[in-house]
């Protein structure tokens, strides 16, 4: 019988010997070393009050890849109460929000708790029970100093929505993190239950890990090539479509400047080629970390 990848969700061939609970494939190894480094640097830099994060390689990385995340339905509460943290905290000067005022403002049917921890765990935000009865949402250290940036553009909104979509790229990259560390399938249900982050980490081992382990090859991918590395990880139609038209989406006012240049190939096809800035921004964070690990 074939088994399947608990994480990503590929399927290999008949294997004997194998444990369906905790196969994990090589794709999905090779990940979750990427996004455990690129997480460990997101929030050490993000936590340095000292550290000017928009100059950041992790900081471009996350802004310019927030567009796998932005028209997926599961994921657009992290959004909302990111946009809603930061308006209270940077524009309003607020020093606490009740959470059901939270959980009203941002609209969502899904119970934001969860999300909210979450968000907590990776000090973005604390929350707190003053009389153990009603909860109040506090700044964290990270969510501070995106408030400071946030702070000085309080009146361009183009400019606000892009330090918006960093810290909330970074609250999945969190999840992401947190899918990194899970060994067993029922650890990954249990963690996560119907609201894995199984896209985000799909697109994002193409976008990310795949690129970094094909060398200078990896500036170059065609769009059939993105599509069939989704499609055999049952990814939807309508998430792949999304997905390569962001990509295409190259002007300057597009969500992502991920793509430098597309090609035109056959069959009606497109050959996209990356920004080599990116590349190397990848390269320095992994590089960076395994030295680190190496010396520990």
């Amino acid at each position: 019988m074939p088994v399947r990848c608990i994480k990503c969700g590929v399927t290999s061939g008949r294997r004997s010997n194998v444990d369906y609970e905790t196969f994990i494939c090589d794709e999905c190894k090779q990940h979750e070393q990427v996004v455990i480094s690129l997480y460990e640097t997101a929030k050490e830099t993000f936590l340095d009050p000292s550290a000017p994060i928009e100059a950041s390689d992790i900081y471009e990385i996350l802004k310019q890849t927030y567009f796998v995340i932005q028209k997926n339905p599961k994921l657009s509460v992290y959004a909302a109460i990111v946009k809603e943290l930061l308006e209270a905290f940077a524009i309003q000067n607020l020093t606490e929000i009740d959470y059901d005022e939270l959980w009203r403002r941002t609209r969502s049917r899904r119970n934001i708790l969860k999300v909210l921890k979450s968000m907590e765990d990776a000090e973005i935000l604390k929350l707190e029970s003053p009389d153990r009865i009603s909860r109040v949402v506090k700044p964290g250290p990270v969510l501070e100093n995106f408030a400071k940036v946030y702070r000085v553009y309080k009146a361009k909104e183009q400019a606000k929505t892009r330090v918006a979509s960093v810290l909330t790229m970074y609250a999945i990259l969190h999840e992401l993190y947190v899918l990194a560390k899970l060994k067993t399938k029922t650890e990954i249900e249990n963690t996560f239950g119907v609201h894995s982050p199984k896209a985000p980490w799909v697109a994002t081992m193409f976008l990310w890990t795949t690129r970094l382990t094909k060398g200078e090859e990896g500036r170059h991918f065609t769009e059939d090539e993105f599509r069939k590395f989704l499609a055999k990880r049952g990814l939807s139609t309508t998430t792949i479509s999304n997905y390569i038209s962001a990509l295409k989406a190259i002007n300057p006012n597009s969500v992502q400047q991920f793509i430098e240049n597309i090609q035109p190939t056959g069959n009606n096809g497109v050959e996209f080629i990356v920004r080599e800035d990116l590349i190397r921004a990848l390269e320095r964070i992994y590089a960076s970390r395994v030295r680190e690990n190496a010396r520990d």
